[in-house]
């Protein structure tokens, strides 16, 4: 430990000094420029559909309806109909006709007027005392816990209320109950309205009527969030740069002839990188108020993208490629990270992501343990992953050689063959975060098609990274020449890693992924069943894997879309009341 610590303080010094003050401290001010920009954001909300319409009217009334909307920019004149021939305005509005023009920006104007109308009017009839009169059938809003609708039984009915005790998700279906009419003597004031209801004049859900009932979206709690990623991407960013930096200038030859190990070499430049990041966030957490909790759920966030950066820094060959390389995986991460939030109050699905839990933490929302483990753990153990076998390839015949990316992962898993009993079966285990982690993505994108084409799609992209990974270990013996090309060995080899794939597969999806075990999708990753899913996976990487002893390994890619399509072929089976009707 102590040597790991006196890496740390080493790689603090450098750093310091690889960069001079002036480049820190435009840092320092961009950082703050962002999240003061965040934070205003989230405050004001986004202002990017200001005077988007161009509207010329007659009308000085009228006018005064539309500049209620800020979309709207309003010119009144007599002569608007030259305005609208000659400027390039998209309406026109002359006494009491309206005029348009036939492109999508114009009709899309058209809706957007039509709106703004109605709020306005029923801003106006709210202001009315006999509000008995005005609105004579009055609706109360309640919110109830409902069963999520993408479940398999059929798509064709839609999901019935029922009375349970049962477990419910926090997602809210609305609901309308007339209210007894009042008397004359009994009917509130505005004021009372107002202050009671906590109703804005102005505030599209002002009335309760099924034209208002829009989902939720924590629209400011997401856009706080970003700030907490932020400075965990940035400080990634001076971790990846250190390690090519060393690597370039060959400054980390010294560090591996030291008597100390790869691991402790790696954790002790991590720990500053890591530290610094859960400052920030402690920081900026106390700042806004919020739970102390939303530190412990950006700690494996951090991690991801410090794990990333690392590896992005171990294989990439030149600063050019590592820019590459780290803004593939940063786009990939942030919308595994954002993309699920926007959900929040809405759907089950959205709790894959941490930022989730964050968002409801800055709601004043609670966290159960179950939420923060089926939300972190994947994090935590594709980190985990990620460093294991970057760890493998910190040395010299990786870090200062010229390989490809694709030959130094290789590197990376032969490594592991070579160090672990039983290699195929673990490293099927080894790398099921991986694939937990992607499915997820995949589930979070394909949500929002059709449930048969969501499920459909997803079935078939599942089916081919879940063969990569179980065959890849057998690409690498085969390709490294680490064991005879024989049948045996490809048999032998296929039943190891579908075994493990199996193994490890039930045992992380059967602890993490309850809340979706019961979905279209859970019953394609595998959950439910025993004896099915464990020959499907031998048979499939059998496949594969005779599929390369035959064919050869540079036709490997064929190989795995031959076991893919023995793969899907039985997702779709037990799936096919969905996909099929």
């Amino acid at each position: 430990m102590r040597r790991i610590f006196t890496i740390a303080r080493w790689e603090l010094r450098k750093t310091k000094s690889s960069f001079s003050l002036k480049t820190r401290f435009l840092s320092f001010i961009i950082l703050i420029l962002i999240g003061m920009t965040s934070f205003f954001a989230a405050q004001s909300g986004l202002h990017i559909n200001d005077n988007i319409y161009r509207v010329a009217v007659t009308d000085a009334s009228i006018a005064r309806v539309l500049q209620s909307e800020a979309k709207f920019e309003v010119h009144v004149a007599e002569d608007a109909g030259s305005l609208f021939e000659n400027e390039g305005f998209d309406i026109l509005i002359n006494g009491a006709k309206i005029y348009y023009r036939d492109t999508d920006k114009s009709i899309s104007a058209l809706d957007a007027i039509d709106k703004t109308i109605k709020r306005y009017d029923e801003a106006r009839l709210l202001s009315y005392n006999d509000l008995n009169n005005t609105f004579p059938v009055w609706i109360t809003i309640k919110n109830i816990a409902r069963e999520q609708a993408f479940q398999t039984p059929s798509i064709n009915t839609l999901p019935q209320i029922e009375k349970s005790n049962e477990k419910k998700s926090s997602a809210a279906q609305q609901v309308i109950e007339k209210i007894p009419e009042k008397t004359a003597g009994n009917t509130p004031s505005i004021k009372e309205i107002t202050e009671i209801k906590k109703v804005s004049l102005i505030s599209g859900q002002s009335l309760a009527t099924p034209s208002h009932f829009d989902p939720p979206v924590p629209f400011k709690s997401v856009v706080l969030s970003f700030i907490f990623i932020f400075p965990i991407y940035f400080i990634a960013q001076f971790f990846s740069s250190s390690i090519m930096d060393e690597r370039i200038k060959r400054k980390g030859e010294l560090l591996l002839v030291s008597p100390l190990n790869s691991y402790e070499i790696v954790l002790g430049k991590l720990l500053p990188y890591l530290l610094g990041s859960m400052a920030l966030v402690a920081i900026m957490t106390l700042k806004l108020g919020g739970s102390p909790l939303i530190i412990l759920i950006m700690l494996p966030v951090s991690l991801m993208f410090l794990s990333t950066s690392f590896l992005g820094a171990i294989i990439a060959r030149s600063f050019k490629e590592l820019s590459f390389v780290l803004i593939f995986l940063s786009v990939f991460l942030s919308g595994y990270i954002f993309f699920p939030a926007m959900f929040a109050n809405i759907h089950s699905i959205s709790i894959i992501s941490p930022i989730t839990l964050v968002v409801r933490l800055l709601e004043n929302e609670a966290v159960s343990v179950s939420d923060y483990m089926f939300s972190t753990t994947p994090l935590y153990l594709l980190s985990i992953l990620i460093f294991i076998f970057g760890i493998f390839i910190y040395r010299e015949e990786d870090l200062f050689t010229q390989k490809s990316i694709k030959e130094k992962l290789l590197d990376s898993i032969q490594e592991f063959i070579k160090r672990v009993p039983f290699p195929l079966f673990f490293l099927s285990i080894a790398l099921l975060p991986l694939v937990f982690s992607i499915q997820l993505m995949l589930i979070v994108l394909m949500f929002n098609f059709p449930i048969r084409i969501g499920i459909f799609f997803f079935i078939i992209v599942a089916a081919f990274i879940e063969e990569i990974i179980k065959s890849v270990g057998i690409y690498t013996v085969f390709s490294r020449k680490m064991a005879d090309v024989t049948t045996v060995n490809a048999l032998k080899f296929a039943i190891l890693s579908g075994l493990g794939f199996f193994a490890g597969e039930k045992l992380l999806l059967l602890v993490v992924v309850a809340s979706i075990a019961g979905s279209a999708f859970g019953s394609v990753m595998g959950i439910g069943l025993l004896v099915f899913p464990l020959i499907l996976h031998v048979t499939s990487t059998a496949s594969s894997s005779l599929a390369i002893r035959y064919l050869g390994h540079r036709e490997y890619l064929a190989c795995v879309v031959i076991a893919s399509m023995v793969h899907a072929a039985y997702n779709l089976y037990l799936v096919r009341s969905v996909v099929f009707g």
